[in-house]
C-alpha cells in the first residue's frame, strides 16, 4: 500500500532554504543585495626574480629590505590595484620550484578589471618592457666607466623599475630623470619629498585623486642617491632608449594606453634632465618647462600630447626675495634662490594643464595652457587662486628659509596676515618668517 504524498514537488534542500533566508535577511537589513566576488589567477614571466627588487641581486645597503620575492611581489602588486582604484582587490602571490610568480586577484571588483590590470602587469615585465631596462643596465655595468660600482656608499646604484603606481585608470604619465634611493629603502615609489610636494601641487589645483596622475617611467630605471653624484647617469639613447636597449618609448606606450580614439594618455616631462631627454626621444631640439606639444612617436597611429614643467621639488630650494638664510643666497655656483612664487606659478600651470589634457586627451594644448596660465600664472589669476597661491608657496618655501611653514594651518594664518602675498615683507624689505 503506498502512501499518499501531501507535496506535489521535491522539498528544497535544507542549506538552501537557508541561504535563501540569509540573503533575505541581508537586503532586508542593508537594503543591498551582498556583493559579489571575483577571482583571476595568471602568471608572470620567469624573469621576475631579476626585475623585481631581490636580496638575490640587490647590493648589500638594500638586501635586508628584500628579503623574500613573493612577498615583495605582493606588496608591489597590492600598491598598483589600490591606486589605480581597485580598491577592492586583494592579491595573493605564490612562487613555484621553475621560479615563475603565479598571482591570485580576489575581490568584488569586477573581473573584466582584474584582467585589464594583470594584461598590463604581464606585459610591463615581458621581453619588450621591463626586460629592455635590465638589458640597459647589464651594458652599463659592463661598460668601463658607465656604471657607479661604489657599493659602499649610502645609495649605490641599483636596478628600481617604476612598481607599485597605477597601471590602470592612471590619469597621464610622467617622464622624468631616475628613481632617489630612498624609495628603494622605503619599499615605495612614491615615498620621498619629490613626489609628496607634487602630490600637494596636484591636490592645490583641485585635482581629486592626486595618485591616478603620478604614474612615473624615468628615462634611467636605476635607484640611486637624491644629489652629488659622484658619476654620472648613463646616457638615455645608448643605453635606454635605443634598439637592443629599447625600454623607454615602449613602456611608455604600454601605460599611456588610451580609450580616446587616435590618443594616448598625456605626458608630463618634469625637470630639465627629464626635458633634455624628452627631446631626444620625440626628435625636437629643445623642452623647456612651460612648453607643451603633440608627437606620434610614442604609439603608432597615435597623438600623444605633452607638458613640460619644473622638477618637482623645485621650490624646495627657492626663497622670498630678502630672505637672509644662507640657503637663499647665491653659493656654489648657483644663483640667488629667490623665485619661490614665479617657480610655484609655473608648477601650479602645470598642473592644471595636466588636468585639461587627461580629462580630454585630444585637447589642444596650446588652448589648454591659455587657460591654465590665465588661472594661474598671470597678474589676473582669481582670488581664490592667489589664497591657494599663497598658502602652496608658504608650505613649499625651501627648508632652509626663514619663512617655511611646516603645517597648512600656520601658511594659512600667514596669508591671512598679508593679504594672501607669500613674499610679503618688513618695514626694511626683508622676508618674513612664518609666525611674523
Amino acid at each position: 500500500m503506498h502512501h499518499k504524498t501531501f507535496f506535489s514537488k521535491k522539498l528544497p534542500p535544507v542549506w538552501l532554504v537557508m541561504a535563501s533566508f540569509l540573503l533575505l535577511t541581508i537586503i532586508s537589513c542593508t537594503g543591498k543585495e551582498p556583493l559579489q566576488t571575483a577571482s583571476y589567477t595568471y602568471t608572470l614571466p620567469s624573469n621576475s626574480v631579476s626585475l623585481y627588487p631581490d636580496a638575490s641581486w640587490l647590493p648589500d645597503t638594500y638586501k635586508k629590505y628584500y628579503p623574500d620575492l613573493a612577498t615583495t611581489i605582493q606588496a608591489y602588486t597590492q600598491q598598483s590595484l589600490t591606486r589605480g582604484n581597485l580598491t577592492n582587490t586583494q592579491a595573493s602571490v605564490s612562487i613555484a620550484q621553475g621560479g615563475i610568480p603565479t598571482i591570485v586577484l580576489e575581490g568584488s571588483d569586477s573581473l573584466e578589471a582584474m584582467q585589464a590590470f594583470a594584461k598590463v602587469q604581464q606585459t610591463f615585465f615581458d621581453a619588450n618592457h621591463a626586460a629592455q631596462g635590465l638589458k640597459g643596465v647589464t651594458n652599463c655595468q659592463n661598460t668601463i666607466g658607465c656604471w657607479d660600482k661604489d657599493t659602499k656608499q649610502q645609495y649605490p646604484w641599483a636596478l628600481f623599475l617604476p612598481l607599485g603606481m597605477a597601471m590602470t585608470n592612471q590619469a597621464l604619465v610622467n617622464f622624468m630623470n631616475y628613481p632617489p634611493a630612498v624609495s628603494l629603502e622605503q619599499k615605495d615609489y612614491l615615498d620621498n619629498n619629490t613626489m609628496k610636494r607634487w602630490f600637494g601641487v596636484l591636490a592645490a589645483v583641485g585635482i581629486q585623486n592626486p595618485v591616478l596622475y603620478e604614474t612615473i617611467v624615468d628615462g634611467r630605471p636605476i635607484a640611486a642617491a637624491g644629489s652629488n653624484l659622484k658619476v654620472p647617469l648613463p646616457d638615455i639613447t645608448t643605453y635606454f632608449n635605443s634598439a637592443g636597449n629599447n625600454y623607454v618609448t615602449p613602456m611608455i606606450s604600454l601605460l599611456t594606453q588610451s580609450a580616446t580614439p587616435g590618443y594616448t594618455l598625456p605626458v608630463t616631462v618634469l625637470g630639465a634632465p627629464a626635458g633634455v631627454d624628452w627631446a631626444k626621444v620625440i626628435g625636437v631640439a629643445s623642452v623647456n618647462p612651460g612648453d607643451v606639444g603633440t608627437t606620434t612617436v610614442i604609439s603608432a597611429g597615435k597623438t600623444t600630447t605633452w607638458i613640460a614643467g619644473n622638477h618637482p621639488n623645485v621650490t624646495s630650494y627657492q626663497c622670498c626675495p630678502g630672505d637672509p638664510s644662507p640657503a637663499c643666497q647665491a653659493h656654489d655656483g648657483y644663483p640667488v634662490a629667490d623665485q619661490l612664487i614665479p617657480d610655484e606659478q609655473t608648477d601650479l600651470m602645470v598642473a592644471c594643464i595636466e588636468q585639461g589634457l587627461a580629462t580630454n586627451p585630444a585637447a589642444d594644448p596650446n588652448v589648454v595652457k591659455a587657460q591654465c596660465t590665465a588661472a594661474w600664472n598671470s597678474s589676473t589669476m582669481p582670488q581664490a587662486n592667489q589664497v591657494t597661491l599663497c598658502i602652496r608657496a608658504r608650505l613649499d618655501y625651501s627648508w632652509n628659509g626663514i619663512g617655511n611653514c611646516k603645517t597648512t594651518a600656520e601658511a594659512t594664518d600667514f596669508c591671512n596676515r598679508h593679504a594672501d602675498n607669500a613674499c610679503a615683507t618688513n618695514s626694511s624689505g626683508g622676508a618674513l618668517a612664518c609666525n611674523q
